[in-house]
């Protein structure tokens, strides 16, 4: 399998749970939805008011999880790396191209605080709980290919 096929997966499965810690160390997880997912990463965003931007600001580390289950097919996606800040152009395209953004995000004031963010590094894992694959992958600004554990 190749990351490119993970990522794909990733996309489709929407929404994650994302983690990152407070300027003390704690903890902190929320779903967020997945805006997209490629070879050059994942990216997601958030307002610029909220715990989760600060947090992501403060400490680039975060960690995610997706899960999807489809008929007999139930498969987990983990991923721990560093997240920072894209570009607003890759923000624009988001709202343009995404009816779930637009739906959430209506109004120009609410676009206006909004900034994505891209996991441009890390560690995945893929597991595949019916059919029992697990791959293990990179993310790191390229091409890849997952390796079968």
């Amino acid at each position: 399998m190749e990351v490119k096929n993970v990522m794909e997966i990733l996309e489709g499965m929407k929404l994650g749970i994302f983690a990152t810690v407070d300027e003390a160390g704690n903890p902190h997880a929320r779903p967020i939805h997945i805006t997209a997912a490629n070879e050059d990463g994942i990216f997601f965003m958030t307002g610029s008011e909220t715990h989760f931007y600060q947090q992501l600001m403060g400490d680039e580390r975060v960690a995610l999880t997706a899960l999807s289950e489809e008929d007999y097919l139930i498969q987990v996606i983990r991923i721990e790396g560093k997240a920072r800040p894209a570009s607003q152009e890759l923000l624009e395209k988001v709202f343009a191209d995404n009816p779930y953004v637009q739906h959430v995000y209506k109004d120009e004031e609410s676009r206006k605080t909004m900034q994505i963010f891209q996991v441009y590094e890390g560690d995945g894992f893929y597991h595949s709980l019916t059919q029992g694959h697990k791959y293990v992958f990179k993310i790191n600004n390229g091409v890849g290919q997952a390796r079968t554990i």
